[in-house]
């Protein structure tokens, strides 16, 4: 049941987007990827990788977590303004509304 209107699945874990900007998590949670309860906050993008998940809040910061062992998903998050996330599977990369990209 849900109103989602994003998707990603990492390699263990899927997550998905709610139109009141919470997350729902799914999966191996091994690394904190996906919590049970999900994530609450004001997001407007998501992005599952091999083992962590990274989601864009509404100031344009980007929220990560799960493991972190490459610098994929530093647990302060990034700071800036950020209009589109991706995450590999040891990686991640976030692009700026200026252009430029951050990973």
């Amino acid at each position: 049941v849900g109103d989602f209107v994003a998707i990603d699945a990492g390699w263990r874990h899927s997550i998905a987007l709610r139109h009141d900007g919470s997350i729902a998590c799914w999966g191996d949670n091994d690394d904190g990827q996906a919590p049970p309860d999900g994530i609450q906050g004001d997001f407007v993008a998501i992005a599952a990788g091999g083992i962590h998940s990274l989601a864009i809040r509404r100031n344009g910061s980007v929220a990560c977590w799960g493991e972190n062992f490459e610098g994929q998903a530093p647990s302060d998050g990034i700071q800036g303004d950020f209009v589109a996330i991706a995450a590999g599977h040891f990686h991640s990369l976030a692009l700026q509304r200026d252009g430029s990209i951050a990973c």
